[in-house]
Order: C-alpha cells, then structure tokens, then sequence
C-alpha cells in the first residue's frame, strides 16, 4: 500500500508545484513593492532622483487603464448600457492606478536591490517568508470565492 501513496501522490505535484511557484512569485512582488517604497521614501525626501519620470507613469497607466477598462466592458456580451460602461471605465480606472503603483514601486525595490541598500540578508529572507505565507493565504481566499 505504501507505493501505492506515493505513487498518487507523485500525480499530484503538479498542484502543490503551481501553488509553490505562484505563491512564491507573488511574495516577490509584495517584496519588491515594500522596498519601492522605501525608495520612494527617499526619494520623496530629496536624497536620490526619480528613476520613473512622470511622463512614463502616466503611459503606464493609460495602458494598463486601456487594458482593464475593455477587459470589464467584454465581459458583458449584450448590448451595453450606459451604467455598463461607466462601471467598466471606473473599474479599469481603479485597476489602473494599483497596477501602476505596483509596476512603478516595484522598479524602485529593484533599483533598491541592486545598489545594495537593503536591510540584511537576514531581515530579507525572513520578509520573503512572511510575503510567502501572505501571499499563500491570500490564494486560498481568492481560490473560494464565488463570482
């Protein structure tokens, strides 16, 4: 009996892969995004330069502001109403603005790490971990929600 457990079990890696890999990655980004701004702390501050000019962030957004705002005017296949369409475009505007924020935070955590300011080693691991189990529980919530 015992093979026969690990064999079934060897069919499911491939679930607990996927949940490792994501969960990693979104930690990542929850970390690159909580030392952006403690870039952006400094820059706010005058010690170092703006890495992202305000004309990029600006086309950040109305990307990703185009991108959510037909996303969530598609997914009604009727004829839209004139509510549908300011639902979406109010939708894709607030999308818009987190997905900027977190692209442009991001990129301040990464310039971060590559000059070599960051905490330590080990305040870094330990954040990393704390992101993973975050992160992990914020998948299980989303998994089982009905839309």
């Amino acid at each position: 009996m015992g093979w026969l457990t690990q064999l079934k079990w060897m069919t499911n890696y491939k679930k607990y892969l996927k949940t490792l890999i994501l969960s990693t990655a979104l930690a990542v980004l929850m970390l690159l995004i909580a030392l952006g701004l403690m870039f952006f702390a400094t820059v706010s501050a005058g010690v170092r330069p703006n890495p992202v000019p305000g004309p990029f962030i600006l086309l950040i957004f109305a990307i990703f502001f185009i991108i959510f705002s037909v996303f969530y005017e598609s997914g009604d296949k009727s004829k839209a109403k004139r509510n549908d369409v300011l639902q979406s475009l109010i939708r894709g505007f607030f999308l818009a603005i987190c997905a900027t924020f977190a692209i442009v935070a991001a990129t301040g955590g990464f310039i971060l790490m590559i000059e070599g300011v960051t905490p330590g080693i080990n305040m870094l691991i330990s954040a990393l971990a704390v992101c993973m189990i975050v992160s992990m529980v914020f998948l299980s919530t989303v998994k089982h929600l009905k839309y």
